[in-house]
């Protein structure tokens, strides 16, 4: 029987697991194994992956290919997918051949994962080199606070921030020698390869750093988790209609996951101007050159401007929440996202205390029928109706 491996996630085997997906030929066997009625043998997974390599139509390679290639598999490439419990070998019998077969490791219920493994795009660098620098807690992290800032930030910004987070303490609280360390490790390892793999804008010269993203980077896995544990990990469970997020900062990352999760319409509404991070706005591009119909209200003039020169097929409006009518005590709406109509986020600002960025908090529902969907669907409705004649009259010949 296949070993369960529905373990709690964990930030170093998550290390090995994206370490192992970091090599096209591992994310082949991987497609091979899920693709097999039966699980296969090692020469006959050796064969498959020649035959893929070589060409489509190739059949029988040849021997001395396929002698290298089960070495790699038998020596290499098994054994780092086994670590990351990917894989497990049965043992050979006196009359029959071992077997390889997939467990029932949860990577394979993450949507970004399984796109990963089936991606016949020609990206085989970007996705080693994607996977590579997600093979450190350190990194990912990186990645989750770069994609939650406005703008580019200096990496001694960036250092205080990492160190805060590990520590679990205020900003100011962590002493100039453990930052200093940081910057020394983020300018000499971390940043460049993070660089290298496209996920960041690193400028050596003035010290800054930027989002930049990747079209298969998950928000899940810059939490250190996998997306079918996402929700549960940021709301504390994952099978109650309704859930809460506490913090601005979850907050962020949840409306960030339901944005690239998005298939055919993305609703997003932000009533205050700065409030559309690099990493959700950088989401909401892509799902709009990637066919998804997206309705984006902001009253930010920087964000619209931009959205009519360069994505014109984002449906621009202005934000007003006269429609939204809910019972919120004492605070108002601060942002809204709905994802094909299925998914939703409601955010929440508090009154905000002198020059402080206001304490935001949300709820959040899932599921065609969830009630929290269901209504703000009927209150979407009329506007995207609204939204629509709009456009249209817009766009009519003068």
């Amino acid at each position: 029987m296949t070993p369960n491996t529905n373990t709690p996630d964990d930030p170093s085997q998550l290390n090995t697991l994206f370490a192992s997906l970091a090599q096209s030929e591992r994310r082949e066997l991987l497609s091979i194994l899920g693709a097999a009625s039966e699980p296969p043998t090692e020469e006959e997974l050796a064969v498959a992956l020649c035959t893929r390599a070589e060409s489509p139509g190739n059949a029988d390679p040849d021997g001395e290919h396929v002698a290298r290639a089960r070495q790699q598999l038998h020596h290499v490439h098994l054994p780092k997918l086994e670590a990351a419990r990917l894989v497990v070998r049965d043992t050979d019998s006196e009359t029959e051949p071992g077997t390889v077969r997939r467990t029932d490791h949860p990577v394979y219920e993450d949507e970004g994962i399984v796109d990963c493994l089936a991606a016949d795009d020609g990206a085989e660098d970007s996705l080693d080199a994607l996977f590579e620098a997600l093979a450190a807690e350190q990194r990912r992290t990186v990645l989750d606070v770069l994609s939650h800032q406005f703008h580019p930030i200096h990496v001694e910004t960036l250092a205080r921030e990492l160190k805060a987070r590990e520590a679990g303490t205020a900003e100011q609280a962590v002493p100039s020698d453990a930052v200093e360390r940081c910057c020394v490790d983020l300018r000499h390892a971390q940043l460049p390869m993070l660089a290298d793999a496209g996920l960041i804008e690193y400028d050596r010269e003035e010290g800054t750093v930027a989002h930049e993203g990747h079209p298969r980077l998950r928000v899940p896995w810059m939490h250190s988790t996998l997306g079918p544990n996402f929700r549960s990990q940021l709301t504390g469970d994952a099978d109650h209609e309704l859930g809460t997020l506490d913090d601005r900062e979850s907050v962020i990352s949840y409306g960030q996951w339901l944005v690239e999760r998005a298939d055919e319409e993305l609703f997003c509404l932000f009533t205050y101007t700065h409030m559309l991070e690099a990493g959700c706005f950088s989401r909401i591009v892509r799902a709009a050159r990637e066919g998804v119909d997206v309705y984006l209200g902001t009253a930010d003039p920087t964000v619209r401007e931009f959205v009519q020169e360069t994505v014109p097929e984002v449906v621009l409006w202005e934000p007003e929440t006269d429609w939204l009518n809910l019972p919120v005590e004492g605070d108002t709406v601060g942002r809204l996202v709905m994802a094909d109509r299925e998914a939703v986020m409601l955010g929440t600002l508090e009154e905000p205390v002198g020059d402080e960025t206001p304490a935001e908090k949300a709820i959040v529902g899932e599921g065609a029928d969830n009630t929290l969907v269901v209504m703000i669907r009927q209150l979407l409705s009329a506007h995207l109706e609204d939204i629509g004649r709009e456009e249209t009259e817009t766009n009519l010949p003068t």
